[in-house]
Parts: structure tokens; sequence; C-alpha cells
């Protein structure tokens, strides 16, 4: 059985777990962690630090041992990267959307303010009143309720997502020199985007909350992934072609927390 198995992984103090936690660990400033552990075929292990937890990808021949040891020598590192996720976690929480008539929305680094009217257009209308500032009117009665303000603004915010994404990838694709063929729409809470050999792109529709040039970072990351599949510098080296400043926006898109939708 692993370690962490069939036992409570709760305590108090400075604690972490991942929903999946199969492995638990005290670090040395007294921080509690229950992680994730992967066996895969790789040379090197693997730390991934999200909302969800610590997750970490480890060769088969790596020992138990081994692996805590790795670990406390990143333990400063984890330590910190956990406590900016939770705090993140906390922020989205304080953002949490009241679906009714008036409700702000961040919105491409702005704020969109909902206004409903039973005889906006069919589909809700974007109009830009201001430097970073926008109203949507959707065709919803000013009684209705959550869900349904909420259903309403969902099915709005999808269709435009898609839609600037696909822009977005029209115009960078020719810049990398690449094709894609298929574009989804994911919701997950820890990845903004994937891409696969075949052209199929996954983009977030959560990447409308942030600011344009961190959502173009995003589709230039994807779209360079169909020339290079890793993260080797000569991946980074394609980011750099069509964005530059990509270091800057990478590290602004980890410090975002989106609002829950709830």
């Amino acid at each position: 059985m692993p370690q962490g198995a069939g036992q409570a992984l709760l305590w108090g103090g400075q604690d972490f777990q991942h929903p999946a936690a199969t492995h638990q660990i005290l670090l040395q400033d007294g921080t509690r962690v229950a992680y994730k552990l992967e066996r895969a075929a790789r040379r090197s292990i693997g730390f991934q630090v999200s909302t969800q937890g610590l997750s970490i990808r480890a060769p088969r021949a790596v020992t138990l041992a081994q692996l805590e040891a790795a670990i406390h020598e990143k333990a400063r590192w984890i330590a910190q990267k956990l406590q900016e996720q939770r705090e993140r976690a906390d922020q989205a929480l304080e953002q949490r959307i009241a679906w009714e008539n008036g409700a702000v929305l961040p919105f491409l680094g702005g704020e969109l303010r909902l206004q409903l009217h039973p005889a906006a257009p069919r589909g809700g209308s974007l109009l830009a009143v201001g430097d970073g500032a926008w109203a949507l009117h959707l065709p919803v009665a000013q009684g209705a309720s959550a869900a349904q303000v909420r259903a309403a603004v969902a099915a709005w915010w999808l269709r435009h997502a898609r839609n600037l994404f696909t822009e977005r990838l029209r115009h960078y694709a020719p810049q990398l020199g690449v094709q894609w063929h298929s574009l989804r729409l994911s919701n997950a809470r820890t990845r903004w985007g994937s891409a696969k050999s075949d052209g199929s792109i996954m983009l977030n529709w959560r990447l409308l909350h942030c600011r344009l040039p961190v959502l173009d970072y995003v589709v230039v990351h994807e779209l360079s992934h169909l020339r290079v599949m890793d993260h080797s510098p000569r991946f980074w080296a394609v980011v750099a072609e069509a964005s530059p400043d990509y270091a800057a926006l990478r590290a602004e898109l980890r410090e975002h927390a989106s609002p829950l939708w709830a």
C-alpha cells in the first residue's frame, strides 16, 4: 500500500493535500504535504504545483527514499508555490460572481458589466463603454434567477471565446509557419491550453478573463508545439518568434486568478 493510503491526510497547521494524494511528507519547516505520485518512463523527477496541490512524476527506477530526498531539496520552492496557489484560490473565492443585473466580470484585463434587457438582441450584444470597460446586454429579464443569468452569460462567453481564439490562431499560425485544424474549448481549472501533433488545439475559455497579450501568449505557446512538442530551449525560441515578451506574460499568467463561476 502506498504511503499515506488508507489513512487520513488531514493535519492542523500549514497543510496541503492533493485530492488524489497517494503519499505524504513532512517538510523541514513543519509543512505537511499530501501529494500525488505517478510513475512514468522518464529520466528525471517532475514537480507540478497547481490549485489541486503537488503532483510528482518520477522514473520507475527512483526509490521512495530518493524521491523524498529530491522533495526536501525543493522544499522551499514547493511550500512557496503551494501557498501561492492557496492564496490564489482564496482570491478566486472573493471574486465569486453574483449572477444578477449589474454584475461585473473580469474581461480581457478590464471589466465587463452585465445589463439584463428582455429586448436586447438575441445572443447578446457587447458594447465598449470606456477604456477597458464593456457592457454586455443580454435578452434576460432582470428578475431572472441566478442560474438563468449564468446560463445566458456562459452561452455568450463560449461563443465569444471561440470567435476570438479562432481569430488569434489565424493571426499567429502564419507567423510561426504552422497549420492548426481544430479548436476545442476547455474549462479546466489548472490548464490553459494544449496542442496535439495532428493540429488540434485546446484553449481554456477562462482566458477571456486575462489581458489580450496574455491570451495571445497562450495561443502562441500552443501553436509553437506544432513545431516542437516539448519544452526544450528550441521550443522557447519558437515561442519568442511571435511573443518576444513571453517570459513576463507567462509569469503574469501564473499569478492570474479567475473568478469562480459557480
